[in-house]
């Protein structure tokens, strides 16, 4: 019976053990271990994957119709198809269909690089790089093709802008919107003569059939880069980017792009445009690659122009920040976007719209707050009246993506290196609702970067300053 006793007494001690081992390491694993979380709470309906697609989906651009807020057009980069991936809604963005986007020549394959509009008269358009050949890896010699269509089931009338202006000549990184009369402009960077690429303009006033010969926007430009551009009020037509010579500038035409007058918008710390396209003797047409981070965007309303753009902060992190204009592009202010840091942490690849109908700018970006090692980033918008005050950021969606994937698979960093695909987000706005599209990094389905987009509506943000 001692026996037994004795028995049954170890017995309670070693589970008795157990127990404070198991309750030590619980302990020492909640307090040690790091658990990120946004400070930001979610706020997304119709969370979804719209790419569906084996490879990697990067450089998402997304437009909404003017004419009939229900259609949305959007389009993004391929990494496995030849082609590049167009989405499209009929629905306000409640679901989405995808397929292959247009194609100008069936023998080669696209770069990428896309950007979307949609016209006061519902016509949709589509802006991307062909390469020369269809090979792995970067192109040298790509070219600019535009497609349109009469409206979502309408089949694609795809053109190639301009032919080469010199001998090994490139068309790269593009931007396209339609004026209030359904001009539709596409502004890009173009090989010009040898070591010399500068931004250039040309119109089309037929839907896309034909277009203008292109005009170098301004000649002092250094390098110029990462182009966007905005159709305003009555004849005014706004282009911005990034040189080597003023880091940001913005530039105004009032006669149809025939003219610009350019001026400095906001510095850029550490700006690497003088250099990073430049390989030897070449200028290479792959800025989406080796030039990302400022990720510049125009978005106009009807008394401010707005451009937002990634830059590094005083802490040596990446902050976004707004530049705010009046139409004649006199600055009114420049900031930041959404509340200042407590703690180190970065915002990156930014993107913005203005919502024509309630003159919200909306302005959307990757943030690792919640991260203190700022490996985990949460894809979050804000919401302003005037560029100025902020709402506090909300999440489209609960899961985090992963920094070094986003980069890594985003970028080349040099000679032998053809894997970067590059990395923007997008953006559309109208009637209270935002259309966020970002990139999401877990592997779905065995897929891996999917292209992701919610509904976001402006009252789900407590307005105020963040």
């Amino acid at each position: 019976m001692r026996k037994l006793s004795n028995a049954w007494k170890l017995s309670i001690e070693a589970a008795a053990i157990l127990v404070l081992m198991v309750a030590t390491g619980v302990t020492i694993y909640l307090t040690t271990v790091q658990h990120p979380k946004s400070p930001w709470r979610t706020a997304g309906t119709r969370v979804q994957d719209v790419s569906r697609s084996s490879g990697v989906q990067t450089e998402v651009a997304v437009a909404v119709d003017p004419s009939k807020p229900s259609n949305l057009l959007a389009a993004s980069n391929e990494s496995v198809e030849p082609e590049i991936r167009a989405f499209t809604s009929t629905n306000g963005g409640r679901s989405w269909s995808t397929k292959a986007g247009p194609a100008f020549d069936p023998n080669t394959c696209a770069w990428g690089d896309p950007a979307v509009a949609i016209a006061p008269n519902g016509r949709q358009y589509i802006a991307f790089t062909e390469k020369s050949i269809c090979a792995t890896g970067p192109d040298l010699t790509p070219y600019l093709v535009v497609g349109s269509r009469p409206g979502p089931r309408g089949g694609w009338l795809v053109r190639r802008v301009t032919r080469p202006a010199t001998k090994f000549g490139f068309d790269d990184k593009p931007a396209i919107t339609v004026d209030a009369k359904g001009r539709v402009y596409v502004a890009w960077s173009r090989l010009l003569r040898s070591k010399y690429q500068t931004t250039v303009v040309s119109s089309s006033t037929d839907g896309g059939k034909t277009w203008s010969e292109p005009r170098v926007v301004d000649r002092s430009l250094v390098q110029p880069q990462f182009v966007t551009i905005a159709a305003g009020a009555g004849s005014n037509f706004y282009v911005a980017g990034v040189d080597a010579h003023h880091g940001l500038w913005i530039g105004r035409s009032t006669d149809a792009g025939r003219h610009f007058a350019v001026r400095g918008a906001a510095p850029l710390p550490g700006n690497i445009a003088g250099t990073c396209l430049v390989f030897g003797n070449f200028v290479l047409p792959q800025q989406a690659v080796r030039c990302l981070g400022p990720n510049p965007t125009l978005a106009v309303s009807k008394r401010h122009v707005f451009l937002t753009y990634g830059v590094a902060g005083a802490d040596a992190t990446q902050d976004v920040a707004v530049a705010v204009f009046d139409g004649e592009l006199k600055r009114l202010s420049r900031g930041r976007v959404g509340p200042a840091d407590s703690k180190k942490s970065d915002q990156f690849w930014p993107v913005s719209s203005v919502d024509p109908v309630t003159s919200d700018l909306w302005a959307c970006f990757y943030d690792t707050r919640g991260d203190s090692k700022r490996t985990k980033a949460w894809f979050s918008c804000t919401v302003s009246t005037d560029g100025l005050r902020w709402a506090k950021p909300v999440r489209p969606a609960r899961a985090w993506a992963n920094v070094q994937v986003l980069w890594e698979d985003a970028r080349i960093y040099g000679y032998g290196d053809a894997g970067g695909y590059g990395g923007y987000t997008g953006l559309a706005a109208r009637g209270g609702t935002a259309h966020p599209m970002w990139i999401d990094t877990r592997d779905l389905n065995a897929n891996n970067e999917e292209v992701f987009t919610a509904r976001l509506p402006a009252k789900a943000l407590r307005r105020g300053a963040g």
